[in-house]
């Protein structure tokens, strides 16, 4: 959300970005009863831009385009690059943040659905989409030393947030904050390939010469019957998550140690920069409920029938899995918990002052892989202007998805909603489709030095010395 995350009035929701959002921005308080973030992306799947209509989404029984044999709505990117793709679905509940003096408190819960598979070589990538089938692939030997992954999760999110100040001097300011997540695993699973050596002659059979690798899974289902268990037993695993984040301000004037008898008194500071850098979303779900665990060493196989093999439940699925690798149904099932890191990464915001109503922010996000089974974010880069008022506020931020991909988002804030998106071409067909990304945002806020009617009630106090800038 990269229009509004930095903004000064992103209160509770910059927390995603870095935890001291809530008390360096212009709210000491603000509510948020409902968010939604929706974000899809890869480079294999799209749909072609002279037939792609936005609004086909939301229209019942509407008809996409049909290709090929198998009528398919969608084309696939078929050649030798290597393919990502990327989901982040975050359905955010009720959030809170309230910023007294020098510290502030938060809490936020949601939702989250993620996944992503990253440097997924291209043959494996269409015969996913066309099956064993492909026979301009047959009788080809693929060896493939680079490793790759993917890997998914659902999982619910309760967070509390805490930010203070822990220097200031003259116009020296610095703060530090935290977030501090439980985590509750509602389903999870992941691959991750090593290397492999691999054939297939036809349709019908796959060889492989040689694998190493490892793959988790821990679904709502009953293995042996197919039965979906929720929501009578929704969570499968838990776990613990962090962000840590720290903020300098260049502060326009130096602090006041002036006190004030009400919250609302305390005015915003203004600044003519600042650079944050944070630590996000480190920590893992371990999943204890129906997981398996399953490593593939120094391992080979001559898998006959797969066209022909129908697996009546998940448990015949894996052990067969195993039986085809080793001679044993059972070997290559080493544990019944496995662990899925989240989408760890590091964080730098820069944000200058134009100003009074300007700013510009400069954004970095770069992964961090901690562990083969992670959700692994695209690394991204933004460079957004942004407008902003009490009431009104504009964004367009410039980013570089991937380090590669260029896109135009906007944002907009009026009063107590907001609407915006990181990939504008996503709505309009200027480009293939391969995703898009969209948010929306309730939120009730309450503004630092305003005390709305409570001034009339009782009375000025300290409020005719309190700075307007």
């Amino acid at each position: 959300m990269h229009g509004f995350i930095n903004s000064n009035y992103a209160g509770i929701t910059g927390s995603l970005i870095n935890p001291t959002s809530i008390l360096n921005s212009k709210l000491y308080l603000d509510i948020a009863p409902f968010g939604l973030h929706l974000n899809v992306d890869n480079n294999y799947i799209y749909l072609a831009r002279d037939e792609y209509k936005f609004s086909r989404f939301f229209t019942p029984g509407a008809k996409f385009p049909e290709h090929g044999e198998d009528n398919r709505a969608f084309y696939d990117k078929y050649d030798a690059e290597l393919k990502y793709a990327y989901t982040d679905v975050r359905v955010m509940g009720p959030a809170a943040m309230l910023a007294i003096k020098d510290q502030a408190f938060g809490f936020s819960t949601s939702f989250r659905t993620l996944l992503s598979g990253n440097t997924v070589p291209f043959e494996i990538g269409k015969f996913a989409v066309e099956g064993l089938n492909y026979s301009p692939l047959h009788r080809i030997n693929f060896t493939n030393n680079q490793s790759f992954r993917v890997a998914g999760m659902a999982f619910t999110e309760i967070s509390a947030t805490y930010s203070r100040v822990i220097y200031k001097h003259n116009r020296e300011h610095w703060t530090a904050g935290i977030n501090l997540k439980g985590l509750l695993g509602t389903a999870g699973m992941y691959g991750y390939v090593d290397n492999i050596d691999y054939m297939v002659p036809n349709g019908d059979t796959l060889i492989v010469y040689n694998m190493n690798g490892e793959m988790g899974l821990s679904m709502p289902v009953d293995y042996y019957t197919n039965e979906v268990l929720i929501p009578g037993q929704l969570f499968r695993g838990s776990g613990i998550g962090v962000d840590l984040g720290v903020t300098y301000q260049k502060k326009m004037l130096g602090y006041s140690n002036k006190g004030y008898s009400m919250n609302c008194e305390y005015p915003f500071e203004p600044y003519r920069y600042r650079l944050g850098l944070s630590l996000l979303d480190f920590g893992r779900i371990k999943f204890r409920n129906d997981a398996r665990y399953m490593e593939i060493v120094d391992r080979s196989a001559y898998w006959k029938g797969l066209s022909r093999d129908t697996f009546e439940n998940l448990d015949e699925l894996i052990k067969s899995a195993s039986y085809e690798f080793s001679g044993d149904s059972n070997a290559l099932i080493k544990a019944n918990t496995m662990s899925i890191w989240l989408p760890a990464a590091l964080s730098f915001q820069a944000d200058i002052r134009i100003t009074k109503t300007t700013y510009l922010n400069y954004t970095i996000v770069q992964p961090l892989i901690m562990s083969k089974g992670e959700i692994v974010r695209p690394p991204q880069l933004s460079l957004t202007p942004r407008w902003e008022s009490n009431y009104l506020e504009f964004a367009v931020p410039f980013i570089l998805y991937a380090y590669k991909y260029p896109r135009l988002g906007m944002s907009v804030r009026f009063r107590n909603l907001v609407v915006g998106t990181d990939k504008l071409g996503g709505f309009f067909g200027f480009s293939d489709f391969y995703g898009l990304d969209l948010y929306i945002l309730l939120k009730i806020s309450l503004f630092k030095g305003d005390c709305g009617n409570w001034e009339k009630k009782v009375g000025c106090r300290n409020l005719e010395y309190k700075q307007k800038y």
